[in-house]
């Protein structure tokens, strides 16, 4: 009996002894062996490589623009493209919103919410949305596009040293000048022009004024009389006053009166032979004969320049002096041209911009 028991036992330890062998090299099959320094990397190990670095900081810019104009919309597509050029691409590593306004209060509610998001730069396309955005705020940064006489307003102290938060890009009257000049070479038999604008309208007066100076230089030396205007009746007045008073070119300045009752006008060229030189591109779509403009869209570049200067270089807008772009382009209306049975000579076909 005891040899019985003793066998018993001895089998139970032997079953023991290979199962806890057996244990051993199972378990033994899902220990990782130490990496060596030649070791290719297991997938544990990959996951506890660095994670990338994070996307570069971005900016928040609102972009107010107050008039539906050629000159504007092509100032703004000037900031846009700069920014990109740099790198600077909207919904990648920059937000910019912009809105494009014409209504005076809701102009001025989207710049408001600029200021309470405390956006980190707003970009002011025009007098009206500069001169809100200043009264708004006085630390976030303003960088304007296509304002005239910035050094007037009391947002900047002078156009040299701006002192504030607010800075940018102007675009002068020089195409004012350059416009009356034009009709020197244009229309060298021109012995009177006639200027037709909106009496009420500051800018549009002193365009007309600054008109009659050139006008009235050594080297242009032509007759000039001035024609403002305050309603649709006045204009076919006025242009019937012109016709006998021996207008040979109309001026019509950057007007927005003026640009809503153009059809009037264009007509009466046509029918009397009588070319308009006009204020801008969209006046010159029209039906106008030509106008002498600088490229808005480098209003936008060198504006889209100084923000980034501020954004990314720490420059403030106290230390960044107005800019000017005066450099002005002759365009003519192919269409107009045509009508008016005008023909230029090959000099000015080489250099204009026949559209």
């Amino acid at each position: 009996m005891k040899k019985h028991l003793v066998l018993i036992v001895n089998v139970i330890l032997i079953i023991g002894i290979l199962c806890g062998v057996g244990y051993a090299v199972y378990r033994a099959s899902f220990i990782k062996p130490e990496k060596t320094k030649n070791d290719v990397a297991t997938v544990d190990s990959v996951a506890t490589v660095d994670e990338p670095t994070a996307p570069p900081i971005e900016y928040d810019i609102g972009i107010i623009q107050h008039s539906d104009v050629d000159n504007c919309n092509n100032v703004y597509q000037g900031f846009i493209a700069e920014l990109a050029s740099n790198g600077y691409v909207n919904g990648n590593n920059i937000n910019l919103d912009y809105v494009l306004e014409e209504d005076n209060a809701k102009c001025e509610a989207a710049i408001q919410r600029f200021v309470d998001e405390e956006y980190d730069l707003i970009f002011a396309i025009g007098p009206f949305a500069t001169r809100i955005a200043a009264s708004k705020t006085s630390d976030i940064p303003i960088v304007f596009g296509a304002i005239s006489e910035p050094e007037k307003e009391e947002y900047i102290k002078s156009n040299e040293n701006p002192s504030g938060n607010v800075t940018g890009v102007c675009d002068d009257y020089t195409h004012c000048f350059e416009q009356i000049d034009s009709i020197k070479m244009l229309f060298p038999k021109c012995k009177k022009i006639g200027a037709i604008y909106t009496a009420t309208s500051e800018s549009s007066v002193t365009q007309a004024l600054i008109g009659e100076k050139e006008a009235q230089m050594e080297n242009i030396n032509i007759p000039y009389a001035k024609y403002p205007v305050e309603n649709a009746k006045e204009i076919a007045a006025s242009l019937d006053v012109m016709k006998s008073d021996g207008v040979d070119v109309i001026y019509a300045p950057v007007d927005g009166f003026v640009n809503k009752n153009l059809k009037t006008i264009v007509d009466f060229s046509y029918k009397n032979g009588i070319p308009i030189v006009c204020g801008n591109l969209t006046m010159l779509e029209k039906g106008c004969f030509s106008t002498s403009v600088i490229n808005y869209a480098s209003v936008g570049c060198a504006a889209g320049d100084m923000t980034l200067d501020i954004l990314t270089a720490g420059a403030k807008p106290s230390d960044i002096p107005i800019a000017y772009i005066s450099e002005c382009y002759l365009h003519i209306n192919k269409e107009a041209m045509e009508k008016l049975k005008i023909t230029l000579p090959d000099e000015i076909k080489e250099t204009a911009l026949i559209e």
